[in-house]
Order: structure tokens, then C-alpha cells, then sequence
């Protein structure tokens, strides 16, 4: 078996390449950059192929679908997102691969309020009425989101986000990866729509303070503004349109709890529990290392 994985350097996608070459089966990673291929081949993976191409070209896309029986698509928030998932999808189509599975998200529709869950719709349509055989993966919020926010944090152990108090069930990165695997190597000719998230519920500031005690650091939240919100998040080198975008995500939908919900499909999935929110925080110990150190000054 032989499968194309799209966004071979990202965070799901990596994981997914590792997740099929530990298998034993070979992989045909595709990356945007050279320097993104270079650290791909760098993982020592024998049996990973690296394919450098821009999905956005169409005449491209083809060739990469010669010899593949399952597709996993995950493409970057980009302008052009949709017309490379439409791209992925219809070459797919043509070259008859046994299925596709698709990194989508929750609340996928043409009238959502994220402009990101209305490029995911359109893509599953096109999806849809391909007649691959396919899974779309829904999870819910990622703990790896934190990450980027660790130069957020101030010498208090505080993390400003406009969350308040919303209850969300976050999911490991590791959890979607191992989903996607299975699914990937599955003989099914089922579509599969899945919600996946972690094993419980929890605030922002839940999360850090549990966080905080594996890293030996106390670590809260403090409610932000939409407005700050959107003011660093430019600041930290996104698009407007996309900062506004997860400031709606997050004042607007988690704020009021709509991300709480807890399925039981990754352990149903993969036989094995979803990770908690303290073993991503083993996983980061030296990420979190990273952030302000308290003031202990005597002035």
C-alpha cells in the first residue's frame, strides 16, 4: 500500500507520515518548500518518499496520485486553500485511490460564522460528490494551539486569551494522527464523519493550571478582548483576516462552552484512550521552559 500525504512538514501531517512509515508502509510526503522537504528527509524515514509541489497548480497535482491507494489532505489556512483541496480531491478521484481522509473541522456549512469552517464545506462537497470513499476528521480545539502562545505568557505565569470561562475538549495532535492512520489503512468502503477530542473538558485556565503543575510553574489565564486579541495576533506575523477569524473562533464559539462536547471516537477508533492535557504537557516541558521567568528580583 502507498499513501499521499499532503502537508507532510505540518503538524498533523508529520505526525501521520510517522505514523505509517513506523508501519512499515510506504508514503509519498508532499511539501510546499525545499527546506520543508530537506527536514522531511531528515526524520531518516526509508520508506517516505518527498514530493515538494504547489497544490494551488493544478497541472501538478496529477502526478503525484501515480501509484496511491489512500490520500490523507490537510492543507494550511491559506487564500488558496480550497482551490488545493478541490485539486487533491479531484485527482484523487480520477486515479481511483481506495479512500481519502480529510483534516477538516466542527461546524462545517456554507453560512458558518468562521470563514474557515465555510472553505472546509465547500471542499467536503466537492468531496462528497466525488464518489471516493472518505473519512473527514472533525476535532475539536488542539492543545498544540498553546504553543503559540507561549511568548504571550507574562512573568506572572498569565496568558491573556479571549476565551472567559468556555469549557472546550481538547485533543492532542498525537490522537488525530493515530485516527488518521487507522483510517488511512482501513479496508472500509464506509464514509466516516468523525468528531474527535481529548477525554474531558476543560477552561483555558483549567488547562494551563494543569499544565503549570507538570512544569513546575504556575500558569493561569486572563481574559483578553477580541481587540488585544486581534492586536497580537497580527503582531505575531498573521493575516488580519485570519486573526479575525480565530477571534470569532474563540470570543464568539468557545467563549460560550460550544467546544465542550466529549465523544468517545478515539478510543473507539484506535483501541487506546485519548491523551490528556498533562501528557502534552510532558511532551513540551522544554517549550513551556521557554516562556517569561517570574520576577525574583528584590526591587
Amino acid at each position: 500500500m502507498k499513501v499521499l500525504v499532503t502537508g507532510g512538514s505540518g503538524t498533523i501531517g508529520n505526525l501521520v507520515v510517522r505514523r505509517l512509515a513506523a508501519q512499515n508502509v510506504l508514503v509519498r510526503g508532499v511539501v510546499r518548500r525545499q527546506e520543508s522537504a530537506a527536514a522531511l528527509r531528515g526524520q531518516g524515514m526509508p520508506t517516505v518518499e518527498v514530493v515538494v509541489t504547489d497544490l494551488a497548480d493544478e497541472s501538478a497535482v496529477s502526478s503525484l496520485l501515480e501509484g496511491i491507494d489512500a490520500v490523507f489532505l490537510a492543507t494550511a489556512n491559506v487564500p488558496d486553500q480550497l482551490a488545493q483541496e478541490q485539486h487533491v480531491i479531484r485527482a484523487a478521484a480520477a486515479a481511483e485511490v481506495q479512500r481519502l481522509v480529510k483534516l477538516s473541522v466542527g461546524g462545517a456549512s456554507p453560512d458558518a460564522p468562521l470563514a474557515l469552517a465555510r472553505v472546509h464545506y465547500a471542499a467536503e462537497q466537492e468531496l462528497a460528490a466525488s464518489g471516493l470513499a472518505y473519512t473527514l476528521l472533525r476535532p475539536s480545539f488542539f492543545m498544540d494551539n498553546l504553543l503559540q502562545y507561549i511568548p504571550w505568557i507574562d512573568a506572572s505565569g498569565r496568558l491573556p486569551l479571549p476565551t472567559g470561562d468556555g469549557a472546550m475538549a481538547m485533543i492532542h495532535s498525537q490522537d488525530i494522527a493515530d485516527v488518521a492512520a487507522v483510517e488511512l489503512t482501513s479496508s472500509s468502503t464506509d464514509n466516516r464523519d468523525l468528531v474527535l477530542t481529548g477525554p474531558e473538558a476543560l477552561t483555558i485556565g483549567q488547562a494551563l493550571s494543569r499544565v503549570g503543575d507538570v512544569v513546575g510553574r504556575p500558569l493561569s489565564h486572563i481574559d483578553a478582548t477580541r481587540e488585544d486579541f486581534v492586536h497580537r495576533y497580527v503582531a505575531s506575523g498573521n493575516t488580519p483576516e485570519y486573526a479575525e477569524d480565530i477571534a470569532t473562533l474563540y470570543d464568539g464559539i468557545l467563549r460560550q462552552g460550544y467546544g465542550a462536547n466529549v465523544t468517545d471516537t478515539v478510543e473507539k477508533t484506535t483501541g487506546s484512550a485519548p491523551r490528556t492535557i498533562s501528557d502534552f504537557a510532558r511532551d513540551h516541558v522544554a517549550d513551556f521552559a521557554q516562556a517569561q521567568a517570574p520576577d525574583v528580583s528584590d526591587s
